[in-house]
């Protein structure tokens, strides 16, 4: 069901009145993007929102954090119509941000602009065809750089996943903070950090049931081979992420 606010949202910029839980992600957040130098004070950041916890988390972080820094901020949603709540997570996602008083822009995806990518495999045909409509999206709002909720889990998955694939060092270095004009300041968040940051600040969040299917091979990394690995070795998905950041060191 769509999100409600239970309790007060912080005001934007009152990261000291905020609930710790919200403060942790902004703080990593604000740390990883200082290490990466942007964005500067003036700049417009489109936060990808997709209803889902980490989205929202990082929309959060980041409202706590444009205000001293001088950002502008927007929201942008893509509907892959691909299930059925698609469209209805979409415009929640809007919906919120028009209740935050930010701007927002909703693309829905035609059968079209992912059998142009088929050669990707349906995973990577739905991935590219959102950037392809996040990124004029993001410019319509004139913002020069696009956020997205990626946390410490997906980049453990993707080293996983790149693993799998024989990968060397730069498939191993995972995702980076920034790339071009890509922000992931979660990147040093746990995933279950993101949803105790929204439930301090009284968001409920969509869930995309397909996360939980057996179905893409990241899913079944996510719901089998990881959580094997933290139970023979505790501590694996940080170690995991620990290996990106050397990776991306050394290349």
């Amino acid at each position: 069901m769509p999100a409600t606010t239970t309790s007060p949202v912080p005001a934007r910029g009152a990261v000291t009145r905020a609930p710790a839980e919200l403060r942790l992600v902004a703080d990593r957040a604000a740390k990883a993007l200082a290490a990466a130098g942007v964005p500067a004070a003036g700049d417009g950041v489109a936060v990808a929102v997709s209803g889902g916890a980490d989205s929202l988390a990082l929309l959060h972080a980041l409202r706590a954090l444009a205000g001293p820094r001088g950002w502008r901020l927007g929201v942008v949603t893509v509907d892959h119509g691909l299930r059925p709540g698609s469209a209805a997570d979409a415009a929640f996602g809007a919906d919120h941000a028009k209740a935050l008083g930010l701007p927002a822009r909703v693309r829905t995806l035609a059968p079209a602009d992912l059998s142009q990518h088929r050669q990707a495999g349906p995973e990577g045909a739905a991935r590219a065809a959102r950037y392809g409509a996040l990124w004029p999206a993001a410019d319509e709002l004139g913002c020069r750089w696009l956020a997205t909720g990626h946390t410490l889990d997906d980049q453990a998955e993707t080293v996983l996943l790149q693993l799998l694939r024989g990968a060397g060092p730069d498939g191993l270095a995972g995702m980076a903070v920034r790339g071009g004009r890509l922000l992931r300041p979660l990147l040093g968040v746990r995933r279950a950090e993101t949803r105790a940051c929204c439930t301090a600040i009284g968001l409920e969040w969509r869930e995309d049931p397909t996360n939980a299917g057996d179905g893409p091979l990241r899913n079944r990394v996510r719901q089998r081979l990881l959580p094997l690995l933290e139970e023979l070795r505790p501590g694996a998905t940080r170690a995991l992420a620990r290996t990106a950041a050397l990776a991306a060191e050394e290349r």
